[in-house]
């Protein structure tokens, strides 16, 4: 079996090197693509899907990148030539289930339209809106819509400060998103799905407020007897976003007595999870995805 790991970077990151060592291990063959060089033709009754000049062809294939700093443009292009390869073979994530997730405020949104508990969300080009929220929350989390790894989410107890950093993405075309800081027990949680089924979980410790294990967090592993809502919460969000691998970022606040969902990654890291619970979720993703290619 011919297993696809899609990225975007001309030479596979640690990430994608793992998935493929893993599909190795389990003696099939790993085939790296590159996003940018992927291409499709309708031809026919037909959609075929090159790489540079050759025809892909792969059983299946486990999505990690696209890029980032993309144009609308390249952006849509490279998920509609995607789309296009889900037509032919399982691929995993969804493209667009994994660009849903991708985008914070549409993730939040489909979550909070199925009852999942997530924070209070500001999104907005206005920055009064902004210097309101702040003034209201006393604190909150300015975040990129599209980010990872805690970078660029600052956090903003200033009205005066939102409406200043608001007003100056807007002049650059970019839009404010807020969340209400949560007042946390200094951790929050990790919990990793694949398939039906959380592989493993951890908190996420630090003095810091911001618990992103790069960042500097400590991992501390647990189990599902200890936190049920916790796994409970993860697997019920990558259901409803049509994932079939994810990290689910969940947060107890204390002055609520209330779980809630932050964010859902679908192309999530693994190593702090991994030195945290022992468990190794590349070869969980390629065991999921060779038992789907199977059905």
């Amino acid at each position: 079996m011919k297993i696809a790991v899609i990225e975007y970077r001309s030479t596979p990151p640690k990430s994608a090197l793992e998935l493929i060592e893993a599909i190795e291990r389990k003696n099939h063959t790993p085939v790296y693509l590159k996003a940018h060089i992927l291409d499709a033709v309708i031809k026919g009754r037909d959609v075929l899907v090159y790489h540079g000049r050759d025809e892909v062809s792969v059983d299946s294939a486990i999505l990690r990148n696209i890029g980032f700093f993309l144009s609308l443009e390249v952006f849509m292009k490279r998920l509609g030539v995607l789309e296009a390869l889900a037509q032919k073979i399982p691929v995993i994530n969804d493209p667009s289930a994994s660009f849903i997730a991708r985008d914070k405020w549409r993730c939040l949104l489909r979550l909070h339209a199925h009852g999942i508990p997530v924070p209070e969300t500001l999104i907005t080009e206005n920055p009064f809106s902004a210097m309101r929220f702040v003034t209201s929350k006393k604190r909150a989390v300015l975040k990129p819509i599209m980010g990872s790894l805690g970078l660029g989410s600052t956090l903003i107890s200033d009205p005066d400060t939102a409406f200043t950093i608001s007003r100056s993405l807007k002049n650059t075309g970019i839009p404010s998103y807020y969340q209400v800081y949560l007042e946390k027990p200094g951790y929050d949680y990790r919990a990793f799905v694949v398939g039906d089924q959380v592989i493993g979980a951890m908190k996420r410790v630090s003095s810091y407020w911001k618990t992103n294990i790069a960042q500097g967090a400590q991992g501390v592993a647990v189990r599902a007897e200890d936190e049920p809502e916790v796994y409970e919460l993860a697997l019920k969000a990558t259901k409803i976003l049509g994932l079939e691998y994810a990290g689910v970022d969940i947060a107890y606040d204390t002055s609520t007595q209330k779980y809630f969902i932050l964010e859902v990654n679908a192309f999530p890291h693994w190593e702090g999870l991994r030195k945290a619970t022992g468990i190794n979720p590349p070869d969980h993703i390629v065991d999921y995805i060779i038992n789907k290619t199977k059905r």
